[in-house]
């Protein structure tokens, strides 16, 4: 197999892909230890932002040296680091992250059930 029909596969992979919470839906890394495997040339994938049902937005990341998706705590903290706007989030994920490709968004909100 040549490699262009390799990369051809893989993209055609990942075109594929969605966004599965697992069984371990706290699986998360700290902003201390992105910045330091960012560092060692990690790069971030993709980037989702999930808006809370307090309406505070978390990161989560997928990284391209391990399985999974990641959300991203506090420095020092095993708290999610959260965001009060959107545009907060995204202007993070930007300057601190240095990522600009696409930013998935997501809500765990639903509308209240007309009775």
């Amino acid at each position: 197999m040549d490699f262009r029909d390799v990369t051809a596969v893989v993209e055609a992979d990942r075109q594929d892909e969605a966004w599965i919470q697992g069984s371990n839906a706290e699986q998360a890394i700290r902003v201390r230890n992105l910045t330091m495997l960012r560092g060692r040339g990690v790069t971030l994938l993709e980037v989702r932002l999930l808006e809370q049902l307090d309406e505070t937005w978390t990161i989560w990341v997928r990284l391209s040296d391990r399985q999974g998706e990641f959300r991203v705590n506090l420095a020092k903290s095993d708290e999610p680091r959260t965001y009060r706007d959107v545009a907060l989030a995204i202007a993070a994920v930007r300057d601190e992250f240095g990522f600009y490709g696409n930013i998935t968004c997501s809500t765990e909100r639903r509308p209240a059930l007309k009775t």
